[in-house]
Parts: structure tokens; C-alpha cells; sequence
């Protein structure tokens, strides 16, 4: 019996004791979550700083006062600052061909690929491949099991497969709310693979547009469970595709059978892909992630056995620099080829340019916390600053099948935020040391 009593009382201890662990921890949680302020940015007229209100958790908050603080120097800085060593000549990037060999230019696209790049810095046979992913003919379309939001696995003449992802929203629509919300951008996509390219990160997939017609290039060749998803509103051809958020009532619809889209080149099957989850990933609720409580984060990841290597962290660094420019807040996850050394890839650019009046100024946590960037990315960002960024962008798009592919606040909008990149490097300097913060080219 009184063993029986004493024994109802350990249990009785124990289930109190993990009922204050619960309530402790729920006190902490709350604590976290309520420093999670909104604060306004301050603006003046003769700084890009952030234009809207932003949810900032204290390592972010504190960053983006020093940032704010730094933009007054940008330009003074930055105008004396020593490009000489990564010349460049981006006059390069416009070089077009009129070669239209449909398996030759399969070939080389898939000849291009390295561990370390998608597509050379260079190469007039980009705008061949370009024109082909846009006129080709479609002889297969099918379903994806990747992915949550709706696009076609098409084949193409060649027997080449290509991603689509239809149009969803007119080019001036803003897309309110978090930075991850609403569907993809297929525009968005087409201007971040031309925007990576004038950054010299060439690890994104080919992607151009295309105007597909719905019911005499996609119906006769499509999947029966492509097909099956298929149905007319009014004189308008709408699917609603397979995916895990694919739903009839939430369908595409194209204006009679034309539907825009963009059309990103598959790759070989030789180049298969490998997903690690990013270290700087959102929480996507109302806790926040373990980089924006913890001020020396960069310092527990670069002790992690995929980091020790600073490539890979460099690599991380220069695609949050790339995010923040195009406003993609949805890198939950990183891609490379399943190779030793792979480069981290720019793959899925679609959720960008959702809001050209608010800078997420958390995109760039791997800048500014871990303060190391290559020379090579700095100095191609300080050719161009000052409205040079979005003024080769306008000439690379200029004549484009989708044109205009942005609207222009998110013209202005890449411009500002390269300013406020180049005051966060600024801040690095500052606290660090320029030596410190640069590192040389792979």
C-alpha cells in the first residue's frame, strides 16, 4: 500500500513538473514573439531606404537600423571604390544567333551545365535556345508531383522536356501580405534568370516565355490526368492541373485559348538534383526562426559540417543577395547537383516581385550576419548601382516575347534595393574590416 501511494506521488510530482516546463516555455515563446514589432523605417527624400511597414525580430531590427544608417555613405564610398580587377563588359550579354537547329541547341544547353554554372557568362546561342523554348512544337504535356503550386511538364520538338507556369497576375498587381504570399510570378521568374546573369551568378535554369494555345498545342498531346482537369468558362479554355494546392474552383484561365506563361528548359537527366534545407528558412508562422532570436547564428551554421567548406555559406550569402533584389522570400529550401563541390543553384524564382514598395530587408540575414561576400559579386554590384541595374535589365528584355515583363516600380524598386545591399557591405566594412568581409573568387 505504501508503495502504491508513493509511486501515485512520482507521478503526480512529474506531471507538475512537465506542466511548468510547458508553462515556462509558453512565457519564453511569448516573450520572442512579442519583440516581433512592426517598425517604420524612417525615410528622406535622398535615400532608397525600405518604403513600407516591416516585421522586424531583433537580430533583423537591429541590422536594419545599422543599414538605414549606413545608406548617407553609399555613395560617397562605393564612387571611389576599386573595380578594376573584375572588368567586365556587359554589352556581351545582348550578342544574339539566328542558328535554329533544334537537337544542336538541346546539345549545348545540356554541354553548358558544370557543377558550377547552368549557362556560360556569355554566349550568343542563349537567344537561339531562347527563341526555340518559345516557338518549338509541344509534343507531349503532363503533370508534375513537385512542387505546390500549379505548372505543365511539356516536351518539346527534340524531345527535350520544359517546365510551364501559367500567368496569374497582371503586371501591376501588387501582391499584399507576407512576402511569401500569392501564387507564382511567372514574369518574375523570366526577369530573375536576366537579373542573375547581370550579377555573374549564372546557377539559374533557362527560363524565356511563351504564349501557348491551349486548345491546339496542350489538349491533343496532354496526359489523361492533365486532361481530365480541363473545362470552358464561357469562351475561356481553364485547368486546374495536379498539385498539392491544385483545385478546381481555383483554376487558370486563359483569354479565350491563349494562355502566357513562362517555359524554364529541363535538365538533362544526367544532372540530377540534390534539396537541403536552408539554414535561413522562414518559421512561416508566428514564432520566429532560430536566425532571428540568436545575434551569432552564422557562427553555430559555419561549425556545421556542410559549411566548414566556406564556398558553400558563400554561395548562401550571394543568393540572399539575389533574393533580396528580385523580393523572393520563399528559399525554404536550396538546390545543388548531386556532385561533389556543387555550387548552390538559383532554381524557382517565381515568388518575386510580389510588392515593389516594401523591402524585406530579413533576405539578406546571411549578408549581415555572416559579413563575408566574394570581391567578385561587390564589385559587379558597384558597376551597377546608381540605376545601371535596371537600365541593362531593360535592355535585356526590351525585345521580349513577354515584354513588358515587369512593371515599373519594380524597376525602381531593384534599384533601391541595391543601395541598401551595398550599405549593408558598407556596415560589414564598418564593424569588420574590408579584408575581413572580402573573399577572393573560387
Amino acid at each position: 500500500m505504501y508503495c502504491h501511494t508513493v509511486r501515485k506521488l512520482k507521478v503526480r510530482y512529474a506531471l507538475l513538473g512537465i506542466l511548468l516546463l510547458v508553462i515556462v516555455n509558453l512565457c519564453l515563446f511569448y516573450k520572442i514573439s512579442a519583440d516581433q514589432k512592426h517598425t517604420v523605417v524612417p525615410q528622406t527624400e535622398s535615400s532608397p531606404t525600405p518604403k513600407d511597414v516591416i516585421s522586424y525580430a531583433n537580430t533583423t531590427f537591429l541590422a536594419a537600423k545599422k543599414i538605414e544608417e549606413a545608406l548617407h555613405g553609399v555613395s560617397s564610398f562605393f564612387n571611389n571604390y576599386d573595380t578594376s580587377e573584375y572588368e567586365h563588359n556587359l554589352r556581351l550579354l545582348e550578342i544574339t544567333s539566328s542558328i535554329s537547329n533544334i537537337t544542336y541547341l538541346w546539345e549545348v544547353a545540356a554541354k553548358w551545365i558544370t557543377k558550377d554554372q547552368i549557362t556560360p557568362p556569355y554566349s550568343p546561342l542563349l537567344s537561339a535556345i531562347f527563341n526555340i523554348l518559345e516557338n518549338c512544337k509541344i509534343i507531349g504535356a503532363d503533370i508534375t508531383n513537385k512542387g505546390t503550386q500549379l505548372k505543365v511538364l511539356l516536351t518539346l520538338e527534340g524531345n527535350q522536356k520544359a517546365l510551364f507556369k501559367p500567368r496569374w497576375y497582371a503586371r501591376n498587381q501588387i501582391i499584399e501580405g507576407s512576402v511569401y504570399a500569392g501564387k507564382d510570378r511567372h514574369n518574375g521568374e523570366v526577369a530573375a534568370f536576366h537579373i542573375a546573369r547581370l550579377l555573374g551568378l549564372n546557377r539559374a535554369p533557362i527560363v524565356t516565355g511563351r504564349v501557348v494555345n491551349l486548345r491546339t498545342e496542350i489538349l491533343p498531346v496532354s496526359s489523361l490526368a492533365l486532361n481530365q482537369t480541363f473545362f470552358k468558362e464561357g469562351n475561356n479554355t481553364c485547368f486546374y492541373g495536379v498539385c498539392r494546392y491544385c483545385k478546381p474552383e481555383d483554376a487558370v484561365c486563359a483569354e479565350g485559348d491563349l494562355l502566357e506563361g513562362s517555359i524554364t528548359l529541363w535538365f538533362p537527366n544526367s544532372w540530377q538534383l540534390k534539396r537541403v534545407r536552408h539554414p535561413w528558412q522562414r518559421s512561416y508562422s508566428s514564432a520566429p526562426a532560430p536566425w532571428e532570436v540568436y545575434r551569432d547564428f552564422c557562427q553555430i551554421i559555419k561549425s556545421g559540417r556542410s559549411y566548414r567548406d566556406e564556398s558553400r555559406l558563400l554561395d548562401l550569402v550571394e543568393t540572399s543577395v539575389f533574393d533580396f533584389l528580385i523580393d523572393n522570400g520563399d528559399r525554404h529550401h536550396y538546390e545543388l547537383f548531386s556532385v561533389d563541390y556543387s555550387s548552390v543553384l538559383l532554381i524557382d524564382n517565381a515568388k518575386s516581385f510580389g510588392n515593389p514598395e516594401v523591402d524585406h530587408i530579413d533576405i539578406l540575414a546571411p549578408l549581415y550576419q555572416c559579413c563575408r561576400i566574394r570581391e567578385k559579386l561587390v564589385a559587379r554590384l558597384v558597376f551597377l548601382k546608381d540605376g545601371a541595374l535596371s537600365s541593362w535589365l531593360k535592355k535585356l528584355l526590351r525585345n521580349h516575347t513577354l515584354a513588358p515583363v515587369l512593371y515599373d516600380k519594380h524597376y525602381k524598386a531593384l534599384n533601391r534595393r541595391l543601395t541598401i545591399v551595398l550599405a549593408a557591405i558598407l556596415v560589414c566594412f564598418q564593424d569588420n574590416g574590408r579584408e575581413n568581409v572580402l573573399a577572393s573568387d573560387d
